[in-house]
Protein backbone atom coordinates (compact mmCIF):
# COMPACT_ATOMS: atom_id res chain seq x y z
CA UNK A 1 0.00 0.00 0.00
CA UNK A 2 1.23 3.47 -0.86
CA UNK A 3 0.67 6.51 1.30
CA UNK A 4 0.82 10.22 0.62
CA UNK A 5 3.67 11.69 2.65
CA UNK A 6 3.94 15.17 1.18
CA UNK A 7 4.81 18.03 3.46
CA UNK A 8 2.05 20.20 4.86
CA UNK A 9 3.25 23.09 2.70
CA UNK A 10 2.35 21.35 -0.58
CA UNK A 11 0.21 23.53 -2.81
CA UNK A 12 -1.90 21.54 -5.22
CA UNK A 13 -1.47 22.95 -8.70
CA UNK A 14 -2.49 20.34 -11.23
CA UNK A 15 -1.85 21.04 -14.89
CA UNK A 16 -1.92 19.15 -18.15
CA UNK A 17 1.66 19.82 -19.08
CA UNK A 18 4.50 17.36 -18.54
CA UNK A 19 6.61 18.08 -15.48
CA UNK A 20 9.90 16.79 -14.20
CA UNK A 21 10.06 14.84 -10.95
CA UNK A 22 12.17 16.39 -8.16
CA UNK A 23 14.76 13.60 -8.46
CA UNK A 24 16.09 11.57 -11.34
CA UNK A 25 17.39 8.02 -10.95
CA UNK A 26 20.56 6.69 -12.54
CA UNK A 27 21.73 3.10 -12.21
CA UNK A 28 25.27 2.58 -11.05
CA UNK A 29 27.25 0.06 -13.13
CA UNK A 30 26.90 -3.62 -12.34
CA UNK A 31 29.02 -6.69 -12.98
CA UNK A 32 28.24 -9.92 -14.79
CA UNK A 33 29.55 -12.03 -11.92
CA UNK A 34 26.34 -12.05 -9.87
CA UNK A 35 22.66 -11.16 -9.65
CA UNK A 36 22.08 -8.70 -6.78
CA UNK A 37 24.05 -5.45 -6.53
CA UNK A 38 24.23 -3.01 -3.63
CA UNK A 39 25.93 0.26 -2.73
CA UNK A 40 27.27 0.44 0.85
CA UNK A 41 28.98 3.84 1.06
CA UNK A 42 30.06 6.88 -0.93
CA UNK A 43 32.05 10.03 -0.23
CA UNK A 44 31.29 13.62 -1.26
CA UNK A 45 33.34 13.16 -4.44
CA UNK A 46 31.18 10.24 -5.57
CA UNK A 47 33.66 7.45 -4.85
CA UNK A 48 31.31 4.54 -4.14
CA UNK A 49 31.70 0.98 -2.90
CA UNK A 50 29.32 -1.94 -2.56
CA UNK A 51 28.86 -5.64 -3.04
CA UNK A 52 27.38 -8.21 -5.39
CA UNK A 53 25.65 -11.37 -4.18
CA UNK A 54 24.09 -14.48 -5.72
CA UNK A 55 27.24 -15.12 -7.72
CA UNK A 56 27.10 -17.18 -10.90
CA UNK A 57 29.20 -20.27 -11.64
CA UNK A 58 30.18 -20.91 -8.05
CA UNK A 59 32.71 -23.75 -7.76
CA UNK A 60 31.68 -27.06 -6.20
CA UNK A 61 34.21 -29.72 -5.21
CA UNK A 62 32.63 -33.20 -5.29
CA UNK A 63 35.79 -35.30 -4.99
CA UNK A 64 35.24 -36.08 -1.29
CA UNK A 65 31.43 -36.55 -1.33
CA UNK A 66 29.87 -39.99 -0.78
CA UNK A 67 26.93 -39.96 -3.19
CA UNK A 68 25.45 -43.06 -1.52
CA UNK A 69 25.19 -41.30 1.84
CA UNK A 70 21.65 -40.88 3.15
CA UNK A 71 22.07 -37.12 3.59
CA UNK A 72 22.46 -36.46 -0.13
CA UNK A 73 20.06 -39.15 -1.40
CA UNK A 74 17.33 -37.82 0.92
CA UNK A 75 18.06 -34.24 -0.14
CA UNK A 76 17.78 -35.31 -3.78
CA UNK A 77 14.45 -37.06 -3.22
CA UNK A 78 13.04 -33.99 -1.46
CA UNK A 79 14.33 -31.69 -4.20
CA UNK A 80 12.79 -33.90 -6.87
CA UNK A 81 9.50 -33.93 -4.99
CA UNK A 82 9.39 -30.13 -4.79
CA UNK A 83 9.85 -29.89 -8.55
CA UNK A 84 7.14 -32.47 -9.19
CA UNK A 85 4.76 -30.48 -6.97
CA UNK A 86 5.27 -27.64 -9.45
CA UNK A 87 4.66 -30.00 -12.40
CA UNK A 88 8.35 -29.88 -13.29
CA UNK A 89 10.68 -32.78 -14.04
CA UNK A 90 14.15 -32.99 -12.54
CA UNK A 91 16.82 -32.85 -15.24
CA UNK A 92 19.68 -34.72 -13.58
CA UNK A 93 20.51 -37.69 -11.39
CA UNK A 94 23.11 -38.01 -8.67
CA UNK A 95 25.09 -40.21 -11.07
CA UNK A 96 25.09 -37.34 -13.57
CA UNK A 97 26.75 -35.16 -10.96
CA UNK A 98 29.19 -37.77 -9.66
CA UNK A 99 30.31 -39.27 -12.96
CA UNK A 100 29.36 -36.72 -15.59
CA UNK A 101 29.64 -33.03 -16.27
CA UNK A 102 26.24 -31.98 -14.94
CA UNK A 103 27.71 -29.25 -12.72
CA UNK A 104 29.11 -27.47 -15.77
CA UNK A 105 26.17 -28.06 -18.13
CA UNK A 106 23.01 -28.18 -15.99
CA UNK A 107 22.23 -25.03 -13.99
CA UNK A 108 19.64 -26.89 -11.89
CA UNK A 109 22.25 -29.45 -10.84
CA UNK A 110 24.57 -26.67 -9.68
CA UNK A 111 21.72 -25.04 -7.75
CA UNK A 112 20.97 -28.39 -6.14
CA UNK A 113 24.54 -28.96 -4.99
CA UNK A 114 24.93 -25.44 -3.60
CA UNK A 115 21.71 -25.92 -1.66
CA UNK A 116 22.88 -29.27 -0.33
CA UNK A 117 26.22 -27.88 0.87
CA UNK A 118 24.57 -25.03 2.78
CA UNK A 119 21.66 -26.97 4.24
CA UNK A 120 21.28 -28.17 7.82
CA UNK A 121 23.97 -30.57 8.96
CA UNK A 122 26.18 -29.96 5.94
CA UNK A 123 26.29 -26.20 6.50
CA UNK A 124 27.19 -26.69 10.15
CA UNK A 125 29.82 -29.36 9.51
CA UNK A 126 33.51 -28.80 8.74
CA UNK A 127 33.42 -31.96 6.63
CA UNK A 128 31.74 -30.12 3.75
CA UNK A 129 32.95 -27.39 1.41
CA UNK A 130 32.06 -23.81 2.40
CA UNK A 131 30.89 -21.51 -0.38
CA UNK A 132 30.24 -17.76 0.00
CA UNK A 133 28.21 -15.99 -2.66
CA UNK A 134 29.43 -12.40 -2.24
CA UNK A 135 32.15 -10.17 -3.70
CA UNK A 136 33.13 -6.58 -2.97
CA UNK A 137 32.67 -3.84 -5.56
CA UNK A 138 34.34 -0.52 -6.24
CA UNK A 139 32.31 1.64 -8.63
CA UNK A 140 34.55 3.30 -11.21
CA UNK A 141 32.84 5.50 -13.78
CA UNK A 142 30.87 3.23 -16.09
CA UNK A 143 32.37 0.01 -14.74
CA UNK A 144 33.05 -1.79 -11.49
CA UNK A 145 36.16 -3.34 -10.00
CA UNK A 146 35.79 -6.59 -8.06
CA UNK A 147 37.53 -6.69 -4.69
CA UNK A 148 37.97 -10.10 -3.08
CA UNK A 149 39.64 -9.17 0.17
CA UNK A 150 41.36 -12.32 1.42
CA UNK A 151 40.44 -14.98 -1.13
CA UNK A 152 43.11 -17.05 -2.91
CA UNK A 153 43.35 -19.32 -5.93
CA UNK A 154 42.02 -22.77 -5.15
CA UNK A 155 44.32 -25.80 -5.49
CA UNK A 156 41.27 -27.98 -6.17
CA UNK A 157 39.52 -26.14 -9.01
CA UNK A 158 40.06 -23.18 -11.33
CA UNK A 159 39.68 -19.72 -9.85
CA UNK A 160 39.25 -18.39 -6.34
CA UNK A 161 38.00 -20.59 -3.51
CA UNK A 162 34.86 -18.41 -3.13
CA UNK A 163 34.80 -19.40 0.52
CA UNK A 164 35.28 -15.98 2.13
CA UNK A 165 33.24 -13.05 3.37
CA UNK A 166 33.85 -9.78 1.49
CA UNK A 167 32.48 -6.64 3.15
CA UNK A 168 33.48 -3.16 1.97
CA UNK A 169 31.92 -0.88 4.55
CA UNK A 170 33.10 2.75 4.22
CA UNK A 171 35.11 5.14 2.07
CA UNK A 172 37.02 8.21 3.27
CA UNK A 173 37.11 11.65 1.64
CA UNK A 174 40.22 10.74 -0.40
CA UNK A 175 38.87 7.37 -1.56
CA UNK A 176 40.54 5.18 1.07
CA UNK A 177 38.32 2.15 1.71
CA UNK A 178 37.81 0.01 4.79
CA UNK A 179 36.06 -3.30 5.25
CA UNK A 180 36.61 -6.80 6.48
CA UNK A 181 36.75 -10.37 5.31
CA UNK A 182 37.25 -13.92 6.50
CA UNK A 183 40.18 -16.22 5.86
CA UNK A 184 39.75 -18.69 2.98
CA UNK A 185 38.88 -22.28 3.79
CA UNK A 186 41.39 -24.93 2.80
CA UNK A 187 40.77 -28.65 2.37
CA UNK A 188 42.79 -30.98 4.57
CA UNK A 189 42.68 -34.64 5.59
CA UNK A 190 42.66 -35.74 9.22
CA UNK A 191 42.39 -39.13 10.89
CA UNK A 192 40.27 -38.98 14.07
CA UNK A 193 41.67 -40.75 17.10
CA UNK A 194 40.65 -44.42 17.13
CA UNK A 195 39.81 -44.52 13.43
CA UNK A 196 41.89 -45.94 10.60
CA UNK A 197 40.64 -43.86 7.66
CA UNK A 198 41.36 -40.21 7.09
CA UNK A 199 38.47 -37.77 6.57
CA UNK A 200 38.26 -34.55 4.61
CA UNK A 201 37.81 -31.29 6.53
CA UNK A 202 37.54 -27.65 5.50
CA UNK A 203 39.31 -25.29 7.90
CA UNK A 204 40.49 -21.68 8.03
CA UNK A 205 43.03 -19.71 10.04
CA UNK A 206 40.81 -17.01 11.57
CA UNK A 207 37.25 -15.71 11.67
CA UNK A 208 37.69 -12.18 10.29
CA UNK A 209 40.12 -9.29 9.83
CA UNK A 210 39.53 -5.62 9.22
CA UNK A 211 41.38 -4.03 6.33
CA UNK A 212 42.29 -0.60 4.96
CA UNK A 213 42.80 -0.22 1.19
CA UNK A 214 44.53 2.97 0.07
CA UNK A 215 43.63 4.75 -3.20
CA UNK A 216 46.85 3.31 -4.63
CA UNK A 217 45.86 -0.24 -3.69
CA UNK A 218 48.03 -0.68 -0.60
CA UNK A 219 46.41 -3.08 1.89
CA UNK A 220 46.82 -2.77 5.64
CA UNK A 221 45.41 -5.54 7.84
CA UNK A 222 43.94 -4.37 11.14
CA UNK A 223 44.89 -7.06 13.62
CA UNK A 224 42.94 -7.48 16.87
CA UNK A 225 44.82 -7.34 20.20
CA UNK A 226 43.87 -10.98 20.92
CA UNK A 227 44.72 -13.45 18.17
CA UNK A 228 44.74 -16.80 19.95
CA UNK A 229 42.55 -19.31 18.10
CA UNK A 230 42.54 -16.88 15.18
CA UNK A 231 40.88 -13.86 16.71
CA UNK A 232 38.43 -11.44 15.15
CA UNK A 233 38.40 -7.86 13.87
CA UNK A 234 36.21 -5.85 11.49
CA UNK A 235 36.33 -2.25 10.25
CA UNK A 236 33.00 -0.42 9.89
CA UNK A 237 33.92 3.21 9.23
CA UNK A 238 36.79 5.54 8.37
CA UNK A 239 37.28 9.29 8.70
CA UNK A 240 40.09 11.42 7.27
CA UNK A 241 40.92 14.13 9.79
CA UNK A 242 42.02 17.68 8.99
CA UNK A 243 45.49 16.69 10.25
CA UNK A 244 45.76 13.96 7.61
CA UNK A 245 45.30 10.93 9.86
CA UNK A 246 42.74 8.18 9.37
CA UNK A 247 40.41 7.13 12.18
CA UNK A 248 39.00 3.62 11.69
CA UNK A 249 36.44 2.03 14.00
CA UNK A 250 34.92 -1.42 14.23
CA UNK A 251 35.16 -4.36 16.58
CA UNK A 252 38.00 -6.60 17.78
CA UNK A 253 38.63 -9.57 20.03
CA UNK A 254 40.41 -8.54 23.24
CA UNK A 255 40.40 -11.82 25.15
CA UNK A 256 38.74 -15.11 25.95
CA UNK A 257 36.51 -15.38 29.05
CA UNK A 258 36.74 -18.39 31.34
CA UNK A 259 33.68 -20.23 30.02
CA UNK A 260 34.87 -19.91 26.43
CA UNK A 261 38.31 -21.19 27.32
CA UNK A 262 36.74 -24.16 29.11
CA UNK A 263 34.58 -24.95 26.08
CA UNK A 264 37.58 -24.88 23.75
CA UNK A 265 39.78 -26.89 26.12
CA UNK A 266 37.11 -29.55 26.60
CA UNK A 267 36.04 -29.85 22.97
CA UNK A 268 38.82 -28.66 20.69
CA UNK A 269 41.49 -31.21 21.59
CA UNK A 270 42.63 -32.06 18.04
CA UNK A 271 41.64 -35.67 18.58
CA UNK A 272 38.15 -36.31 17.23
CA UNK A 273 38.52 -33.55 14.64
CA UNK A 274 41.08 -30.87 13.72
CA UNK A 275 41.31 -28.12 16.33
CA UNK A 276 40.68 -25.51 13.62
CA UNK A 277 37.40 -27.20 12.67
CA UNK A 278 36.24 -27.07 16.27
CA UNK A 279 37.28 -23.41 16.65
CA UNK A 280 35.36 -22.49 13.49
CA UNK A 281 32.24 -24.13 14.85
CA UNK A 282 32.41 -22.09 18.07
CA UNK A 283 32.13 -18.88 16.04
CA UNK A 284 33.12 -15.33 16.97
CA UNK A 285 30.83 -15.46 20.01
CA UNK A 286 33.53 -17.13 22.12
CA UNK A 287 35.56 -13.91 22.30
CA UNK A 288 35.24 -10.83 24.42
CA UNK A 289 34.59 -8.34 21.62
CA UNK A 290 34.98 -4.59 22.00
CA UNK A 291 34.33 -1.47 20.01
CA UNK A 292 37.82 -0.69 18.72
CA UNK A 293 39.69 2.13 17.02
CA UNK A 294 42.79 2.12 14.83
CA UNK A 295 44.59 5.36 13.91
CA UNK A 296 46.74 5.46 10.77
CA UNK A 297 49.05 8.24 9.60
CA UNK A 298 49.15 9.69 6.08
CA UNK A 299 51.46 6.87 5.00
CA UNK A 300 48.99 4.27 6.29
CA UNK A 301 51.06 3.17 9.25
CA UNK A 302 49.01 2.14 12.30
CA UNK A 303 50.19 4.62 14.94
CA UNK A 304 47.62 3.98 17.67
CA UNK A 305 44.98 1.47 18.73
CA UNK A 306 42.48 1.59 21.56
CA UNK A 307 39.62 -0.28 23.16
CA UNK A 308 36.72 2.19 23.10
CA UNK A 309 34.91 0.61 26.03
CA UNK A 310 31.71 -1.18 26.98
CA UNK A 311 28.59 -0.25 28.91
CA UNK A 312 29.11 -2.57 31.88
CA UNK A 313 31.75 -4.14 34.08
CA UNK A 314 32.23 -7.88 34.50
CA UNK A 315 31.46 -9.23 37.96
CA UNK A 316 33.58 -11.88 39.63
CA UNK A 317 31.07 -14.65 38.87
CA UNK A 318 30.42 -13.64 35.25
CA UNK A 319 32.48 -15.78 32.89
CA UNK A 320 30.64 -15.44 29.57
CA UNK A 321 31.70 -13.17 26.68
CA UNK A 322 30.70 -9.49 26.73
CA UNK A 323 30.73 -7.29 23.67
CA UNK A 324 30.38 -3.80 22.26
CA UNK A 325 30.88 -2.47 18.74
CA UNK A 326 31.45 0.79 16.86
CA UNK A 327 29.79 1.64 13.54
CA UNK A 328 30.84 5.20 12.73
CA UNK A 329 33.15 8.03 13.76
CA UNK A 330 33.16 11.74 12.90
CA UNK A 331 36.00 14.24 12.48
CA UNK A 332 35.84 15.15 16.16
CA UNK A 333 36.75 11.54 16.95
CA UNK A 334 33.37 10.66 18.49
CA UNK A 335 32.61 7.01 17.80
CA UNK A 336 29.10 5.58 17.99
CA UNK A 337 27.68 2.07 18.05
CA UNK A 338 26.02 -0.33 20.47
CA UNK A 339 26.90 -2.13 23.69
CA UNK A 340 25.48 -4.45 26.29
CA UNK A 341 24.48 -2.51 29.37
CA UNK A 342 23.42 -3.48 32.86
CA UNK A 343 19.96 -2.72 34.21
CA UNK A 344 18.97 -3.20 37.85
CA UNK A 345 22.26 -4.91 38.60
CA UNK A 346 21.57 -7.55 35.96
CA UNK A 347 21.94 -8.15 32.24
CA UNK A 348 18.26 -7.84 31.35
CA UNK A 349 18.79 -5.32 28.56
CA UNK A 350 19.69 -6.07 25.00
CA UNK A 351 22.26 -3.95 23.21
CA UNK A 352 21.67 -0.23 23.50
CA UNK A 353 22.81 2.45 21.02
CA UNK A 354 25.24 5.06 22.28
CA UNK A 355 28.57 6.81 21.89
CA UNK A 356 32.11 6.33 23.20
CA UNK A 357 34.20 8.95 24.97
CA UNK A 358 37.27 8.60 27.18
CA UNK A 359 36.98 4.81 27.31
CA UNK A 360 33.34 4.86 28.38
CA UNK A 361 30.06 4.04 26.67
CA UNK A 362 27.12 6.43 27.07
CA UNK A 363 23.54 5.42 26.24
CA UNK A 364 21.12 7.75 24.48
CA UNK A 365 17.87 7.03 26.35
CA UNK A 366 16.36 5.65 29.53
CA UNK A 367 15.16 2.08 29.80
CA UNK A 368 11.48 1.36 30.34
CA UNK A 369 9.67 -1.87 31.20
CA UNK A 370 10.18 -3.39 27.75
CA UNK A 371 13.18 -5.26 26.45
CA UNK A 372 14.98 -2.77 24.28
CA UNK A 373 17.74 -2.88 21.71
CA UNK A 374 19.14 -0.59 19.08
CA UNK A 375 21.88 0.51 16.73
CA UNK A 376 23.58 3.89 16.42
CA UNK A 377 24.74 3.75 12.80
CA UNK A 378 25.90 7.24 11.85
CA UNK A 379 27.05 10.56 13.32
CA UNK A 380 27.55 13.83 11.46
CA UNK A 381 30.10 16.52 12.18
CA UNK A 382 27.62 18.44 14.31
CA UNK A 383 27.44 15.46 16.69
CA UNK A 384 23.94 14.36 15.72
CA UNK A 385 23.62 10.57 15.93
CA UNK A 386 21.20 8.50 13.83
CA UNK A 387 20.07 4.89 13.90
CA UNK A 388 17.14 2.77 14.96
CA UNK A 389 15.80 1.16 18.13
CA UNK A 390 13.53 -1.77 18.86
CA UNK A 391 11.04 -2.60 21.59
CA UNK A 392 9.82 -6.13 22.26
CA UNK A 393 6.07 -6.40 21.80
CA UNK A 394 5.64 -10.16 22.15
CA UNK A 395 7.86 -13.20 21.91
CA UNK A 396 10.62 -12.45 19.44
CA UNK A 397 8.70 -9.64 17.74
CA UNK A 398 10.02 -6.09 17.92
CA UNK A 399 8.71 -2.72 16.86
CA UNK A 400 11.58 -0.93 15.13
CA UNK A 401 11.78 2.84 14.85
CA UNK A 402 14.36 5.27 13.48
CA UNK A 403 15.80 7.97 15.73
CA UNK A 404 18.23 10.84 15.99
CA UNK A 405 20.06 12.11 19.07
CA UNK A 406 21.61 15.56 19.31
CA UNK A 407 24.60 15.38 21.65
CA UNK A 408 24.54 19.16 22.00
CA UNK A 409 21.20 19.28 23.82
CA UNK A 410 20.94 15.56 24.81
CA UNK A 411 17.73 15.26 22.80
CA UNK A 412 16.52 11.80 21.72
CA UNK A 413 13.80 11.87 19.04
CA UNK A 414 12.04 8.94 17.38
CA UNK A 415 11.10 9.49 13.74
CA UNK A 416 7.59 9.33 12.30
CA UNK A 417 6.59 6.11 10.54
CA UNK A 418 4.68 5.32 7.37
CA UNK A 419 1.75 3.85 9.31
CA UNK A 420 1.03 2.32 12.71
CA UNK A 421 3.20 -0.78 13.12
CA UNK A 422 5.58 0.07 10.25
CA UNK A 423 9.19 -0.82 11.08
CA UNK A 424 11.51 2.07 10.17
CA UNK A 425 15.31 2.06 9.99
CA UNK A 426 17.58 5.08 9.57
CA UNK A 427 20.82 4.40 7.68
CA UNK A 428 22.51 7.79 7.31
CA UNK A 429 22.48 11.47 8.28
CA UNK A 430 24.26 14.28 6.45
CA UNK A 431 25.68 17.54 7.73
CA UNK A 432 22.61 19.57 6.79
CA UNK A 433 20.18 17.56 8.88
CA UNK A 434 18.68 15.16 6.34
CA UNK A 435 18.36 11.45 7.07
CA UNK A 436 17.58 8.47 4.86
CA UNK A 437 16.56 4.87 5.42
CA UNK A 438 13.68 2.53 4.73
CA UNK A 439 10.27 1.76 6.21
CA UNK A 440 7.73 -0.99 5.79
CA UNK A 441 4.85 -0.19 3.47
CA UNK A 442 3.22 -3.62 3.86
CA UNK A 443 2.59 -5.49 7.07
CA UNK A 444 1.31 -8.96 7.99
CA UNK A 445 2.77 -10.56 4.87
CA UNK A 446 5.41 -13.25 4.50
CA UNK A 447 8.02 -10.79 3.24
CA UNK A 448 7.14 -7.23 4.31
CA UNK A 449 7.96 -4.73 1.57
CA UNK A 450 10.01 -1.63 2.35
CA UNK A 451 10.38 1.67 0.55
CA UNK A 452 13.06 4.28 1.06
CA UNK A 453 12.44 7.58 2.83
CA UNK A 454 14.05 10.95 3.35
CA UNK A 455 13.48 12.94 6.53
CA UNK A 456 14.52 16.44 7.55
CA UNK A 457 15.10 17.05 11.24
CA UNK A 458 12.05 18.84 12.58
CA UNK A 459 9.57 17.53 10.02
CA UNK A 460 6.33 15.86 11.06
CA UNK A 461 6.37 13.20 8.34
CA UNK A 462 8.67 10.98 6.36
CA UNK A 463 8.85 11.55 2.63
CA UNK A 464 8.73 8.40 0.52
CA UNK A 465 11.59 8.81 -1.94
CA UNK A 466 9.56 7.05 -4.63
CA UNK A 467 7.14 9.99 -4.52
CA UNK A 468 9.99 12.24 -5.67
CA UNK A 469 10.71 10.11 -8.76
CA UNK A 470 8.95 9.62 -12.09
CA UNK A 471 5.83 7.48 -12.07
CA UNK A 472 6.48 3.77 -12.35
CA UNK A 473 6.09 2.49 -15.91
CA UNK A 474 7.67 0.22 -18.49
CA UNK A 475 10.21 2.99 -19.07
CA UNK A 476 10.76 3.51 -15.33
CA UNK A 477 10.49 0.07 -13.65
CA UNK A 478 12.13 1.01 -10.35
CA UNK A 479 10.97 0.95 -6.74
CA UNK A 480 13.58 2.35 -4.37
CA UNK A 481 13.51 0.00 -1.40
CA UNK A 482 16.47 1.19 0.73
CA UNK A 483 18.25 4.52 0.92
CA UNK A 484 21.82 3.95 2.08
CA UNK A 485 23.63 7.33 1.99
CA UNK A 486 22.79 11.01 1.55
CA UNK A 487 25.56 13.47 0.75
CA UNK A 488 25.66 17.07 1.89
CA UNK A 489 24.05 18.27 -1.35
CA UNK A 490 21.25 15.72 -0.76
CA UNK A 491 22.29 13.33 -3.49
CA UNK A 492 20.97 9.95 -2.42
CA UNK A 493 22.58 6.55 -2.98
CA UNK A 494 20.13 3.70 -2.71
CA UNK A 495 19.02 0.22 -3.70
CA UNK A 496 16.13 -0.20 -6.13
CA UNK A 497 14.14 -3.24 -7.17
CA UNK A 498 13.12 -3.91 -10.74
CA UNK A 499 11.83 -6.87 -12.77
CA UNK A 500 14.20 -8.40 -15.32
CA UNK A 501 14.75 -11.62 -17.23
CA UNK A 502 15.53 -14.39 -14.75
CA UNK A 503 19.05 -15.78 -14.91
CA UNK A 504 20.06 -19.26 -13.76
CA UNK A 505 23.06 -20.27 -11.64
CA UNK A 506 25.30 -19.94 -14.72
CA UNK A 507 24.06 -16.42 -15.45
CA UNK A 508 22.06 -17.50 -18.52
CA UNK A 509 18.37 -16.73 -19.21
CA UNK A 510 16.14 -19.16 -17.34
CA UNK A 511 12.90 -20.65 -18.60
CA UNK A 512 9.78 -21.85 -16.85
CA UNK A 513 8.20 -25.30 -17.18
CA UNK A 514 6.44 -24.21 -20.40
CA UNK A 515 9.68 -23.10 -22.02
CA UNK A 516 8.97 -19.40 -21.64
CA UNK A 517 11.63 -16.97 -20.45
CA UNK A 518 10.99 -16.36 -16.77
CA UNK A 519 11.09 -13.03 -14.94
CA UNK A 520 12.37 -12.15 -11.48
CA UNK A 521 12.90 -9.15 -9.23
CA UNK A 522 16.50 -8.05 -8.64
CA UNK A 523 18.07 -5.15 -6.78
CA UNK A 524 20.43 -2.64 -8.38
CA UNK A 525 22.47 0.25 -6.94
CA UNK A 526 21.21 3.70 -7.93
CA UNK A 527 22.05 7.35 -7.44
CA UNK A 528 19.27 9.92 -7.11
CA UNK A 529 20.09 13.50 -8.08
CA UNK A 530 17.95 16.62 -7.90
CA UNK A 531 16.42 17.97 -11.11
CA UNK A 532 15.61 21.45 -9.82
CA UNK A 533 11.88 20.75 -9.93
CA UNK A 534 9.77 20.99 -6.77
CA UNK A 535 6.68 19.33 -8.24
CA UNK A 536 5.47 15.75 -8.08
CA UNK A 537 4.30 13.93 -11.18
CA UNK A 538 0.66 12.94 -11.49
CA UNK A 539 0.50 9.14 -11.44
CA UNK A 540 -2.26 6.67 -12.15
CA UNK A 541 -2.28 4.40 -9.12
CA UNK A 542 -2.39 0.61 -9.62
CA UNK A 543 -5.57 -1.13 -8.47
CA UNK A 544 -3.73 -2.52 -5.45
CA UNK A 545 -2.88 0.98 -4.23
CA UNK A 546 -5.27 3.38 -2.58
CA UNK A 547 -3.16 6.50 -2.99
CA UNK A 548 -2.96 8.53 -6.18
CA UNK A 549 0.04 10.80 -6.34
CA UNK A 550 -0.76 14.31 -7.53
CA UNK A 551 1.22 16.98 -9.29
CA UNK A 552 2.00 19.51 -6.60
CA UNK A 553 4.50 22.05 -5.40
CA UNK A 554 6.71 20.47 -2.73
CA UNK A 555 7.47 23.50 -0.60
CA UNK A 556 10.35 22.30 1.57
CA UNK A 557 12.02 20.55 -1.34
CA UNK A 558 13.03 23.92 -2.75
CA UNK A 559 15.05 24.46 0.41
CA UNK A 560 17.29 21.45 -0.16
CA UNK A 561 20.02 23.49 -1.76
CA UNK A 562 20.06 26.13 0.96
CA UNK A 563 22.62 26.04 3.78
CA UNK A 564 21.11 25.02 7.12
CA UNK A 565 22.44 25.00 10.67
CA UNK A 566 24.89 22.16 10.03
CA UNK A 567 27.63 23.64 7.87
CA UNK A 568 30.66 21.47 8.51
CA UNK A 569 31.56 18.79 6.02
CA UNK A 570 30.85 15.19 6.75
CA UNK A 571 33.32 12.71 8.17
CA UNK A 572 33.75 10.63 5.02
CA UNK A 573 31.48 12.12 2.42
Amino acid sequence: MKYSLMAASIIFGLSGQAIAAPYKLTELPTSDIGKMHYVTDVNESGDAIGRVTNLYNLPVDITYIDFQDNSITSYYDNYKGLLEDRDETISFTLDDIQNGDALSTDAEALTFMLGYLSSGAQGASAEFQKVSSVAGLEYAGNSVNLIDIFDVESPDYAGLTRSVSNALTAVAADGTVVGWGSAPFKKITFTPEGESEAKTYFVRDWHARGIVISPGGKRIILDPPFTQYGGYSIANDITLTDEGNYLVVGQASIGLPENSQTTITDNCDDKSEPEAACIWRQGRGVYDLRAYQWTLDKDFNVIDTKDLGIGLERKDDENNPFYSSAYAINKAGIAIGKSRIRIDDSLKAFEEPGYYQDGQFFTLREHDDFYQSGFALDINDSNVIAGYVGRQIQGSLFDVTGFYYDMNDKKFVELPIYFSGSDTRVRDINNVGYMVGEGEVEKNVTNPRTEAFMYKIGDEKLTNINDLLPCKSDDFPYTVSEAIRITDDNTIYAVAAKTVTKLDSFGNPDKDSDGNVALESVVVPVVLTQTGSTELEQCVAPETETYERQSASLGWLSLLALPLAWTRRRRRK
